[in-house]
């Protein structure tokens, strides 16, 4: 059974299911931490199959001004890393592992702001 799902909540999994362009050259691990963004109210739904992540990534020279740097030890994840706010994708509920934590709500907050100045509606 899957662990409570909140937006915010920080899950492990398998990273084949994401997509982190440029794809070529990208190298592939066994697993990888997502922040949970979608709504609590379908987080909550078992009729709803997926849920909206971001995911992480440990590698600096990708991050971009969108990104949300997150430092070790934030919602118990094990490595500082970077939320790619440029990345948000859908993903099964069944595909979410192990979950770590939760991020404080100004994390959140600033993931949010991040996918918004991306999508170009805070300008």
């Amino acid at each position: 059974m899957i662990a409570a799902i909140r937006r915010g909540s920080v899950f492990l999994v398998n990273d084949t299911v994401l997509t982190l362009p440029p794809n070529d050259g990208r190298q592939y691990h066994q697993q990888r931490h997502v922040v949970v963004m979608s709504g609590n109210l379908r987080n909550s739904d078992p009729n709803w199959p997926t849920v909206l992540v971001v995911p992480t990534s440990t590698q600096g020279k990708l991050a971009t001004a969108y990104c949300v740097k997150l430092d070790k030890g934030v919602g118990n994840l094990p490595k500082s890393c970077w939320a790619r706010a440029t990345m948000p994708q859908p993903i099964l509920k069944e595909d979410l592992r192990d979950r770590a934590g939760d991020l404080p709500l100004p994390y959140v907050d600033l993931i949010v702001n991040g996918m918004l100045n991306y999508m170009g509606l805070l300008d």
